[in-house]
């Protein structure tokens, strides 16, 4: 519902489509309530369960990946499309804020449902308007993404292991 708000805010004078990937118990929900507004009819389509062995299609396809949720942020989404060039619009908290810089892609914040509907709404609304900025971010986030390798993981947990044992020797 959230994203939903923020897609019915855009302006009219924009060409988007917008896909949404996955199921849950909310899907039939959501797809009455784009179905019963003109506007997201028109431009949300819903692509149901995609297969893992899809997925890398379905990233070539996009321009921008949209994690909107402001509690369900995980970085595991996030690094999946920032390493396949894409820069996301996320809360600016949690696995975004860790994973995401101005560089390769869009933080929003608020304090209320309205001021989060309007800075997703705003993110998404300078990504359209603005192709050759996604394509920038893309580059930068496909950078950053290699920052988050299992080697790496495993070097930044070894060396807290190595902290915690040496403050346990002095």
């Amino acid at each position: 519902d959230f994203l939903l708000d923020a897609l019915e805010q855009l302006s009219d004078e924009l060409d988007y489509e917008f896909q949404i990937l996955g199921t849950g118990p909310e899907l039939e929900r959501l797809q009455r309530r784009c179905a019963d507004s003109p506007k997201l009819a028109k431009y949300v389509v819903f692509r149901g369960a995609v297969p893992y062995e899809k997925m890398e299609q379905a990233y070539c396809e996009a321009d921008v990946f949209v994690m909107p949720s402001i509690r369900e942020t995980t970085g595991t989404v996030l690094l999946e499309a920032m390493s396949r060039g894409l820069p996301v619009i996320t809360v600016g908290k949690f696995g975004g804020a860790m994973l995401l810089g101005e560089e390769s892609g869009w933080l929003y914040d608020g304090y209320d449902r309205n001021t989060w509907i309007d800075a997703l709404k705003n993110a998404m609304e300078v990504c359209i308007r603005d192709p050759q900025e996604d394509a920038r971010k893309g580059q930068a986030a496909r950078v950053a993404a290699e920052a988050y390798t299992w080697e790496r993981k495993n070097q930044y947990y070894q060396e807290i292991y190595r902290k915690i044992i040496n403050k346990g020797e002095g």
